[in-house]
């Protein structure tokens, strides 16, 4: 603190991205903003222009390739009708997206009774994971209670059910297609943000665009066999968990991956280094007292060690903060 202005001083402000061990702590490129320039705008919506443009470009043939994909597949997987075409309009334009005519039935009472064994079985395993399988524990009941529902659903409910396998498999895939056309502008407001490199921010979204467009059809093909096996009470299960939501959760594990690139940028400019673990030391042996010279810290700064400051020389000393006197 100065004593004329009783502001804090410089050093103070040097000390606060400083570690207990003396090295600078660089912050995270999510607490930094980049200011609104003409690249960042580009990067915003001419780059997810430009991807979206070229996705609609590429349906006729992507179209034709899950067509193919689908004929093949339909015999081995036992699924009857054929790979028939829902033409999806967007203005002026329409896209013809392939998809399964396969049907499948209401719940005959073994199916309930097989939805609500698995319905307990699910519950009751999730009590048993602790520790580092605890999150898989909720998620166990988190399928328990989607399931429930189902179950609740059709055992007092009377057919027809509102939607039939044929249309819920093209639905699904018309939702796919639109995601795959809108995706390039969730990738810009949400990574395009940060100063990664050019081609790092295409190679995001070409990734994104690419994990998709062989996903959706292997999706719709999955559900569609499970429906047609298992009945319709395990539509509300795929739909809601496996769904969209999977479709989304591709996007977050890619984006985690991400946002762990070195860019080499002006948020990269400090190397970062985790710190170092704590050695551990039998009982009766005496702890020696790290200074910055001889440990590691969380971003090495070199030589480079800020001064004691007066009145706190003694504290700053204790912590490992500053040099020698």
């Amino acid at each position: 603190m100065s004593r004329v202005t009783g502001k804090p001083s410089r050093r103070i402000d040097q000390l606060r991205d400083r570690g207990f061990r003396g090295g600078r702590i660089a912050p995270h490129r999510a607490m930094i903003g980049l200011e609104i320039s003409w690249t960042l705008l580009v990067d915003l919506f001419v780059l997810p222009m430009m991807f979206a443009v070229a996705m609609f470009a590429l349906l006729d043939p992507l179209m034709g390739a899950w067509r193919e994909f689908f004929n093949a597949i339909r015999e081995p997987l036992g699924l009857p009708g054929v790979v028939s075409t829902r033409v999806f309009e967007v203005g002026p334009l329409g896209v013809a997206i392939p998809y399964f005519t396969a049907g499948s039935f209401w719940p005959e009472p073994r199916d309930l009774q097989t939805g609500w064994l698995v319905t307990v079985v699910l519950f009751a395993v999730s009590f048993f994971l602790k520790d580092r399988w605890l999150p898989f524990g909720y998620l166990l009941r988190f399928l328990s209670a989607i399931q429930l529902t189902a179950q609740l659903w059709f055992t007092f409910a009377a057919p027809p059910f509102t939607y039939d396998l044929a249309s819920y498999t093209a639905g699904l895939l018309i939702c796919g297609v639109v995601i795959l056309v809108l995706s390039p502008f969730l990738v810009a407001f949400t990574f395009h943000i940060f100063d990664f490199l050019l081609w790092q921010k295409v190679a995001m979204g070409t990734l994104l665009l690419a994990h998709l467009s062989v996903l959706l059809p292997l999706q719709a093909a999955v559900h569609t066999w499970v429906i047609h096996r298992a009945s319709l009470l395990a539509m509300p299960m795929l739909f809601l968990v496996f769904g969209v939501l999977l479709d989304v959760f591709v996007y977050v594990a890619l984006y985690g991956w991400g946002m762990s690139w070195r860019s080499g940028g002006v948020l990269d400019a400090v190397e970062r280094r985790p710190p170092t673990m704590p050695a551990r030391y039998p009982e009766g042996r005496p702890r020696p007292t790290p200074t910055p010279q001889s440990v590691r810290a969380i971003t090495p700064i070199g030589s480079q060690i800020i001064p004691p400051l007066g009145y706190g020389s003694m504290l700053v000393r204790r912590l490992g903060l500053g040099g020698r006197p």
